[in-house]
């Protein structure tokens, strides 16, 4: 039997089963729509919108903060942008696959792992129905959700795939006849994990220690073997140091700068929090928010539970090293965004624990297996038995955690379903109340968005979000005085704010302080330089102002970074045709009817275009605003 389950076809049929699993888990999410930060990394994210030339994707400008310094990141944007557009299906799938990858890889890792000398005699028998029981109960554990389900947090999923990846080929390469090969595909791995997220500069620290712990009798035979892996393996610090120009995640919350200890003093109580969720992972929360302890009697529990921990990783390394090494993946994975590094306005959140759940999963697996073999020696059941009882409950947990996963992909089915999970889950949330109410706004439901937009501010009174979004309702109301109002407020609370600039703008325009615009638009486009709906808005303040060649240029510039603009195609083509310059006026029109083909404005301008042309006469350069 054991020859059978530790066959090739064995582990293809293991390898299938957790391919199946991932499939089955996630098929409820890939028509989910873009949540929160998805959009400004996707929808509004112009470095994605073509292919080439490839620095611009590589290198994108710092104001899309979730994929600066992750140039890898957006260039699977950009491949999916290819694919599908503005259509989620695409983004969600690349997701799901990559998901499958990291476990397959973890499957292999565990499963030569338990096969190596110093664990072969334990574990070697059973290693494929251990390392298929690990990847799978990991690969559809509910807690990867956020991870995996929302999809610009795919900079967790792949740099999970490429640290594994980097492992796996370490290991591969410790038995090869040409293990530079592997080497070279390890370096590799690492460099672009690091294009994914920071999390992936401990993975040359991690590996080392697996080297040690199970590939090498000491330090020094380590660095015999695989010195000069590890010196390459610092290229990877190099390439983030030197090569990825924009800043990282900021430090800086509602103005104030976030104080490393306040931001520690919070992890005690969130890693405790992770490591509940391994185990019960209910309730499931998208946005803990900003709270952080304000004294040290609330996380001394936490504190004291988490040095015991530690302490127990540490020793185990003098005894139980294999253990030791699962405790050091877990906390040293956590480090960066659980000590030292405080992340904006993220204190919490569950995405973190998409690599450190896996030493937890193998922890519990093959505890539960060590207890079965003292069982089974003990002779308190039969090893038959035994098989059953294992499979049963590894088919029951893995069935359980499909459907909490299944479950908790349909939270995300719309802004509004899981911006209303989060505040049921988390009252106190001032984000939370405040993207609920941008859900309740796009839907019409605008007093309860005003309601929930005063909670916010009632929770953090300078929230300047909510009071840029109180300022949006209120303009869409024609009450421009108190847009004006709440406008102002926020770009006092926060002058860089390139989204109030525009607004601001656009009331100006509205009642004919054009000048006034013209200086917030041009403030916007200092705070957010690739906004194609700012140029847009300025050229058409500039065209009222009669700079129409000056507005021409702005409106190809909105054209440039989003050809599928059909509003910017219609003011440009209404601005060239005031110029006389018909033929690509027609063009332009013809581009947004295409774009919208039920927009009169544009089949209108078309008729009189080519009305025009045939006359000999320019028209009017008038254009709107966004």
């Amino acid at each position: 039997m054991n020859v059978i389950i530790n066959s090739r076809t064995g582990k293809y049929v293991a390898a299938g089963i957790i391919v199946v699993a991932v499939a089955i888990a996630y098929a409820n999410s890939i028509n989910n729509p873009f949540v929160f930060d998805d959009r400004p990394s996707t929808v509004d994210n112009a470095s994605i919108r073509r292919l080439w030339p490839i620095d611009r994707v590589l290198l994108p400008p710092g104001n899309y903060a979730a994929v600066q310094r992750r140039p890898v990141i957006n260039l699977s944007l950009a491949i999916n942008y290819a694919i599908s557009g503005d259509h989620t299906w695409s983004y969600h799938l690349m997701n799901v696959a990559a998901h499958a990858l990291a476990a397959l890889l973890l499957f292999g890792i565990v499963h030569r792992t338990l096969r190596l000398p110093r664990l072969v005699e334990r574990f070697g028998k059973a290693a494929t129905p251990l390392a298929a029981t690990v990847a799978l109960l990991w690969a559809v554990h509910p807690l990867l959700t956020d991870a995996v389900t929302y999809v610009i947090q795919r900079t967790e999923v792949f740099a999970g795939l490429f640290y594994l990846l980097a492992l796996y080929c370490t290991l591969r390469g410790d038995s090869a006849r040409r293990p530079r090969r592997w080497y070279a595909a390890a370096v590799a791995a690492c460099v672009l994990g690091v294009g994914c997220k920071e999390v992936v500069l401990t993975a040359p620290f991690v590996i080392m220690l697996y080297d040690r712990v199970f590939l090498s009798s000491s330090w020094r035979e380590a660095f015999r073997r695989r010195g000069g892996l590890y010196l390459w393996l610092g290229v990877s610090w190099i390439v983030y140091v030197s090569f990825l120009p924009y800043g990282a995640e900021g430090t800086e919350v509602f103005g104030e700068d976030l104080a490393v200890v306040e931001y520690l003093m919070a992890q005690g109580g969130a890693i405790a929090h992770y490591l509940k969720l391994c185990f019960w992972p209910d309730p499931l929360v998208f946005d803990y928010g900003f709270y952080l302890p304000e004294t040290a009697w609330e996380i001394i529990p936490f504190v004291v539970l988490i040095g015991v921990l530690l302490a127990v990783v540490i020793d185990a390394f003098r005894y139980r090293p294999d253990l030791g090494f699962l405790g050091a993946w877990f906390f040293v994975i956590l480090a960066p965004s659980s000590s030292f590094i405080p992340l904006l306005q993220q204190p919490i959140a569950e995405k973190r624990m998409y690599l450190p759940l896996a030493a937890v999963v193998t922890f519990v697996v093959l505890g539960v297996f060590a207890v079965g073999e003292w069982l089974m020696r003990r002779k308190q059941f039969s090893p038959r038995t035994l098989r059953v009882a294992a499979g049963a409950s590894v088919a029951l947990a893995a069935a359980a955690f499909i459907v909490l996963t299944i479950d908790r992909n349909r939270d995300y089915r719309s802004n509004l379903a899981i911006w209303e999970d989060t505040v049921a889950k988390a009252p106190n949330n001032a984000r939370a109340h405040e993207n609920l109410g941008l859900a309740l706004a796009g839907r019409g439901r605008f007093d309860e968005a005003i309601w929930h937009y005063r909670r916010s501010l009632d929770i953090i009174p300078n929230w300047a979000a909510a009071y840029n979004d109180l300022g949006n309702i209120y303009m869409y109301r024609g009450r421009l005085d108190l847009a004006v109002e709440y406008y102002n407020e926020t770009l006092k609370l926060s002058p860089k704010n390139a989204s109030a600039h525009n607004n601001l703008g656009n009331v100006l325009l509205a009642v004919g302080r054009t000048n006034e615009a013209v200086n917030h638009y041009y403030k916007a486009l200092a705070c957010n330089y690739d906004c194609e709906t700012t140029y847009n808005n300025l050229g058409s303040a500039l065209a009222k102002r009669g700079q129409v060649e000056e507005a021409i240029a702005f409106f190809r510039r909105a054209v440039q970074l989003n050809p599928s603009f059909a509003d910017a195609h219609n003011n440009l083509g209404r601005a060239l045709a005031g110029q006389g310059w018909l033929d690509e006026a027609i063009v332009h029109f013809r581009a947004s009817l295409e774009l919208k083909p039920h927009d009169s404005s544009a089949r209108r301008n078309l008729h009189r275009a080519l009305a025009q042309k045939r006359a000999g006469m320019p028209l009017t350069s008038e254009v709107g605003q966004n």
